[in-house]
């Protein structure tokens, strides 16, 4: 009698992973002051694609491109970064901002418009409104609060809400938003007039390939074969 032993191997793909990711946000290398005021800049993803932003609202003379200036997206006094949370697993790299700067309480549609299609894209905010004075983002879209916390200017744990519809109001707030969907443009309404608080825009970056590992499931064959008497 003869046994033949056969060793089987199992091909199982391991799930994708749940910690935060990499998001790309949007380098900026020209502005233009005035009412309404003007940005363009864009994103370089991992794979080497870009896509171009660009933005058009409230003057912008305080905003910062060509990664110049302060770099604003920090926790206070280098606490905890508000920016950091169970999905975004970064800030913004460079100091590049669009600051609504010296916006007036006349209605103006502050739009961010994107030169291809993104998928639930983040707004990382920065100072909107002051300690005991609001300030308003009043969006077209719905929208949801990742992460919030003390920023450059403060530390007000608490200090973005969403009181109702799309609105998205700050007392000093500084944090993460991310809106759900699929969008070539963003508009918003701010109010009321404040010196100036800023906000970036990134997409999660284009993932690895999934990684695909081979395991031994130990899945034994006996076969038996009779002799031939």
């Amino acid at each position: 009698m003869k046994r033949i032993l056969i060793l089987a191997t199992l091909c199982v793909p391991i799930a994708a992973n749940a910690a935060p990711v990499g998001f790309r946000y949007a380098e900026f290398f020209t502005k233009q002051t005035g009412s309404p005021g003007s940005m363009t800049g864009q994103m370089i993803n991992s794979d080497g694609s870009v896509i171009g932003v660009s933005y058009s609202g409230h003057v912008v003379a305080d905003s910062q491109i060509n990664n110049t200036g302060s770099y604003y997206y920090t926790g206070f006094n280098g606490g905890s970064s508000p920016y950091i949370n169970s999905l975004v697993g970064n800030a913004p790299a460079a100091k590049d901002i669009i600051a609504l700067a010296g916006q007036t309480n006349a209605p103006i549609n502050n739009t961010i418009n994107f030169s291809v299609a993104v998928v639930d894209p983040i707004m990382a905010i920065v100072s909107l409104g002051q300690q005991g004075q609001s300030s308003n983002y009043d969006f077209n879209t719905p929208f949801t609060i990742l992460s919030q916390g003390g920023g450059y200017f403060g530390n007000n744990g608490n200090a973005l809400s969403n009181p109702f519809g799309n609105r998205l109001t700050g007392f000093e707030g500084n944090g993460v938003i991310q809106f759900k969907g699929t969008f070539t443009s963003i508009s918003f309404v701010a109010s009321p007039a404040e010196y100036w608080g800023g906000f970036n825009v990134g997409v999660q970056a284009v993932p690895e390939p999934g990684s695909l590992i081979i395991l031994s499931a130990g899945l034994v064959i006996l076969v038996r074969r009779r002799r031939k008497s």
